[in-house]
């Protein structure tokens, strides 16, 4: 089974179904990639939640038109949130093997934050949203994670001061773990930091304690960046099944 993407929908002028417009990436990959073909049955998401089932239709030189017969709204929707914060990675790769490796294992946000160790003060947002859009596709999902440019932390502490936060950090007084936490993660407001290859100072640790963030472990073992990221995507998905 293959998902297209495509946020390009149409009412039908004919009736009240919609028609759904691939674009030339699409369009190439469905009929000269996968060999799809007029009247032949499609998937789409659109990157909201909604998963739309319909046919090939007319077929122009760089679109393809789709007639769309079923919607499935918050197709897979979770009862649960997922939100890291991730100071971005020198190398931007690891950045965006991150991303896609988030997608895969299911969030619904995230946030880089620029830290005091921070290597990195610019992201490649275009090549983000790329990296999105295929890892959703590739995985079955309907929805693309709300992916926000990259913010101070102390700014972005000052956005979610009223969620529930929490601050992995390599600090020997902190023994606690997602685990410890785990009937929070069935709310929708609560978010997890990730610090830079130097870990947060001790003056981000302390700030994000003054602010109620509580602190976590991932355990003993010293783990990259963007490896922690996946972890607690990981951790949070268990917590929840």
């Amino acid at each position: 089974m293959y998902f297209f993407y495509s946020n390009l929908i149409v009412d039908n002028p004919n009736d009240l179904s919609k028609i759904i417009i691939l674009d030339k990436f699409e369009s190439n990959h469905c009929l000269n990639v996968l060999r799809y073909k007029e009247k032949d049955k499609i998937k789409v998401v659109d990157g909201y939640g909604n998963l739309y089932e319909g046919k090939i239709g007319e077929i122009k030189k760089n679109q393809c038109f789709i007639n769309v017969y079923n919607i499935f709204e918050n197709y897979m929707k979770r009862d649960y949130y997922v939100h890291i914060a991730i100071a971005p990675t020198k190398n931007h790769d690891r950045l965006e093997w991150f991303v896609e490796k988030a997608i895969e294992l299911g969030i619904d946000e995230i946030s880089f934050i620029k830290c005091s160790r921070s290597l990195r003060t610019k992201i490649r947002m275009n090549r983000i949203q790329k990296v999105a859009i295929t890892a959703m596709k590739q995985t079955l999902k309907a929805y693309i994670p709300k992916i926000n440019d990259i913010i101070s932390f102390n700014d972005f502490l000052k956005l979610h001061q009223n969620n529930f936060g929490y601050i992995c950090h390599l600090e020997e007084d902190n023994k606690k773990s997602l685990l410890d936490y785990r009937n929070r993660f069935n709310v929708e407001s609560s978010y997890v930091l990730i610090g830079p290859e130097g870990d947060f100072s001790q003056e981000e640790i302390e700030c994000a304690v003054d602010n109620n963030v509580s602190s976590i472990s991932l355990g003993d073992n010293r783990l990259r960046t963007e490896t922690a990221g996946v972890a607690v995507c990981h951790l949070i998905n268990l917590i929840n099944v």
